[in-house]
This record gives C-alpha cells, sequence and structure tokens, in this order.
C-alpha cells in the first residue's frame, strides 16, 4: 500500500499566480505531518506534498508526482476555505490516476460529515476527527464500515461507523514527519513578529479544549481535551533543535496553560536542561498568572497571545462562557 498525503493550495490562489497568504504566515501541515509519521511507523511506504510551499508550480507539478509515485491511497486535508481547490484536484488526479481511493479529513469533513460525500462523488471515504488510527486502518484494508470515525460510500447508499472513541495516546505518538516535507524548517514560519530568532517551528502539544466557544472550530472534535507530558514536549524540542537548528518554538495550541502543572514540570526542564530556544504561546483568561507568567518567561517564553473577542459582557456570555470583562 503506496500512500500519498496532500496540503492543498490556499483559498486565495489562483493557478500561475502566487498566493499572498504565504507571505504574513507558513506554518508546516502538524495533522498530516503526525498522520504520516504515524504510518511510517506502521510501515506503510508515506509520502508528503504540500502545494502550499509550491504554488508557483501549480497543478501540473502535483500531477507529475502522483503519476511518478502512483499511490493506492490518496489522502487531503482541508479546511472549509481550502475545500473547493482540493477538490479541483481531485478531479485532476482521477484524470490520470483513476483507481486511486481518495480520502479527506480536517475540520471541514468533520463538520459536515456525510453531506460531503452526497456533494462530491469522486471522494471515497472521510475520516472525520482524530486521523492517525482510522488511516491506519483503511490502509491495512479494514471494512470502512467498520472504523470509527470514517465516512464512506458503497451500493447501500452512504454508510457512517459514527465518532471515533478508541483516540490515540499523545506520547505514543511518532513526533510528525518534518522529513518529508520538502523545504522544512526553511520554508516554514511561524506569523510575522511573532519570533526573535530563526529557524523557527510550529508545534501542537494538545488536541481539542473543555471550552465549547460558539465560533471555534474545536467544537467539531467534541467536547475533549487532552495533552502531551512535559517529557514527550521536551524530547519534541531537542529533537527540532538537533535535526534541524531550530532556535524558536510556536506553540500552536489554543489553550497551553490549561494543565498548570504540566507546563511547570516543561519550564522546570528548559531551566535545568536548556535547549537555548525560545517560545510563544497562546494562554486564555483564568489560566495564567504572574507567577506562571514568570516561569514561562524564565524557561525562555518570548510572547504571551491572549484571545479579547469582545468589550460587551452580553456578547461573551453568549459566545465565550466563563469569562468576564474584569479579568
Amino acid at each position: 500500500m503506496k500512500i500519498f498525503l496532500i496540503n492543498p493550495f490556499g483559498s486565495n490562489w489562483i493557478e500561475g499566480r502566487r498566493d499572498d497568504t504565504e507571505t504574513a504566515v507558513r506554518l508546516a501541515p502538524l495533522g498530516i505531518l503526525f498522520v504520516a509519521s504515524y504510518l511510517i511507523k506502521k510501515g506503510f511506504d508515506t509520502d508528503i506534498y504540500n502545494c502550499r510551499g509550491r504554488a508557483d508550480k501549480g497543478t501540473a507539478d502535483l500531477i507529475n508526482k502522483v503519476i511518478s509515485l502512483r499511490p493506492d491511497l490518496i489522502g487531503f486535508t482541508s479546511t472549509t476555505s481550502s475545500f473547493p481547490g482540493a477538490y479541483q484536484l481531485v478531479t485532476e488526479i482521477k484524470k490520470v490516476l483513476p483507481d486511486a481511493k481518495i480520502v479527506f479529513g480536517g475540520v471541514h469533513v468533520s463538520a459536515l460529515r456525510e453531506k460531503i460525500l452526497e456533494q462530491f462523488p469522486l471522494i471515497d471515504y472521510l475520516v472525520t476527527g482524530e486521523g492517525e488510527i482510522a488511516m491506519t486502518e483503511l490502509a491495512k484494508g479494514k471494512d470502512p464500515r467498520n472504523i470509527q470515525g470514517v465516512i464512506s460510500r458503497d451500493a447501500q447508499g452512504i454508510q457512517s461507523c459514527g465518532f471515533r472513541t478508541d483516540l490515540c495516546e499523545l506520547d505514543d505518538l511518532p513526533f510528525p514527519a518534518y522529513n518529508k516535507l520538502e523545504g522544512f524548517p526553511k520554508y516554514f514560519e511561524p506569523p510575522l513578529f511573532n519570533y526573535p530568532r530563526a529557524p523557527s517551528a510550529s508545534m501542537i502539544s494538545s488536541r481539542g479544549c473543555p471550552y465549547q466557544c460558539s465560533y471555534c472550530d474545536r467544537s467539531v472534535f467534541r467536547r475533549s481535551f487532552r495533552f502531551n507530558s512535559a517529557e514527550y514536549l521536551y524530547e519534541h524540542m531537542a529533537l527540532l533543535k538537533k535535526d534541524f537548528n531550530i532556535k524558536h518554538i510556536f506553540f500552536y495550541d489554543d489553550l497551553f496553560t490549561f494543565n498548570r502543572k504540566r507546563v511547570e514540570e516543561l519550564c522546570g526542564l528548559l531551566m535545568k536542561k536548556p535547549l537555548n530556544m525560545t517560545f510563544n504561546c497562546a494562554v486564555r483568561v483564568g489560566h495564567a498568572d504572574d507567577a506562571l507568567l514568570k516561569m514561562l518567561k524564565d524557561a525562555g517564553g518570548w510572547m504571551v497571545s491572549i484571545g479579547m473577542e469582545s468589550g460587551d459582557q452580553d456578547l461573551l456570555d453568549r459566545h465565550k462562557a466563563n469569562v468576564t470583562l474584569p479579568q
């Protein structure tokens, strides 16, 4: 089984032109990097194609790669804005490799679920929610009707095995397959003005969120929250330092400081065994105080971001629970 994972072009991309959204933010596609490393660990031949790093080359370069690799299973990750372009790529791929199975994952298909297969006939499977185990079971040839989190189609119509409850133990996951990502780390950078040194990289150290803000895509993955241990994060940072000379980390978690004990342990490791790296993270009101912020700074913290969605308490009550203006 040969697998090809694709991160599609951005929403503003036009064939033959530069995607200007790439100017300010160029983050590594961590979702498919985690899926790729998991598949590789399980013995599957897996490659990654990042369209957003090749916008100037266009669709033809991707098609040539598909022809060269001739994968059995082609996976796309997509947001709502990138989904139409991703499906257009599928129409082109099917012209040269009609027997390849197409699977989509990501927040967009996880939100719309069966409606995607109803409207887009060239897609064979959807992996909703967490993707590592489901993709591996698909690659092993397990009946998709019996794979949690997978939505498929057969002669009787669209079939769903419900939500995945058998979730990954995050500390058991191999680190993302950065070595499969062309241009890493030079091409990939966090948002402008968010880092003091280069090269930099992004990391995600948790999945889900205990809160249910109305506007956030985390609600698509239901109300769960899991996180890596401090030891796993330290080793992940050390790998990025050793293998890619990364000097700054952008923790892309929405709620990095939710578990205070974990943050204290990570800061302790970074102060006891310095990696000479700096980092950014995001916090939520109620999960940060002066003592914690000082600890983050002492461990290499360079910037902390906090969401300030509204100055109107009624709006906060409606869209972001348990936050008050005095906080």
